[in-house]
């Protein structure tokens, strides 16, 4: 029989604990910051940046990101060539030949990864395949790397992105997507897992995981991908009329063993 999804009052309990560090190392493990920038000017300012949610399906490696961040990618070398694209601090000359799908019906995007890239980036992917979705009401946690949150080094040259991780409730499961509010009488304090502060920028989170959590009838809880982040509030864009503080995220099930995205 299938696990079933847990509780958020299961969540709750798992995370306040030694848990809570525990699942904020596999939202760390499981993905990076992806960001570029030109290399014909000193000093260059990152262009835009998303995030790359690593899985491995029982045939392939594959990094996961939503498709408008590989869309941004295209836009800025057309406008200018020179742009050098990185996953985390290792340097990936031919990222868009490792595309293995892009759907922008759907806004996801799968890329084919190695296990050299894999040591180099120092990262553990999510092993458990294939996804599954949350149910509206259970418990899910989301990571992703915000713009917000990064720090740059002009002498080095250096970019250290901080993580950002949210407790939840799967508010809304449809065939193709899932959705987040974030409600603060969700979120724990004293835990690994931070409340968002009020009108947090979430820019660059796009491609983030969205893990739910399982437990089989001996009540054995696990983990695994549910949905990619597509999907934020934009504040800055919206500041005299506030946006709905809610993610979108795309069920991950559309994709298939071998990267295909299935519409």
């Amino acid at each position: 029989m299938e696990p079933h999804p847990i509780p958020i009052e299961k969540a709750k309990e798992l995370l306040a604990g030694d848990l809570g560090n525990v699942y904020r190392k596999i939202l760390m493990d499981c993905c990076a910051p992806i960001y570029w920038f030109r290399r014909d000017i000193p000093n260059p300012p990152i262009a835009h940046n998303g995030t790359l949610t690593i899985a491995r399906t029982p045939k392939a490696l594959l990094g996961i990101t939503a498709a408008h961040v590989l869309e941004q990618f295209s836009k800025d070398c057309k406008a200018h060539s020179a742009q050098r694209l990185q996953v985390a601090n290792v340097t990936v000359g031919d990222f868009m030949n490792r595309v293995v799908g892009v759907s922008t019906k759907l806004d996801i995007a799968t890329i084919e990864l190695d296990e050299d890239l894999l040591k180099r980036l120092g990262k553990t992917p999510l092993g458990e395949w294939p996804a599954w979705p949350p149910h509206e009401g259970r418990g899910i946690m989301i990571g992703g790397y915000p713009a917000a949150a990064r720090e740059e080094s002009t002498e080095t040259l250096e970019v250290n992105y901080g993580l950002f991780t949210a407790l939840g409730v799967a508010r809304t499961v449809t065939q193709r997507q899932v959705t987040w509010l974030i409600e603060p009488e969700f979120q724990l304090s004293g835990t690994a897992v931070k409340a968002p502060p009020a009108q947090y920028d979430l820019g660059g989170i796009s491609g983030g995981p969205l893990i739910s959590w399982f437990e089989t009838e001996q009540h054995v809880t696990h983990h695994r991908l549910s949905a990619i982040v597509t999907e934020h509030p934009d504040y800055a864009m919206n500041s005299d009329v506030p946006p709905i503080a809610r993610l979108v995220a795309i069920r991950a099930d559309a994709i298939s063993e071998t990267g295909k995205i299935y519409e």
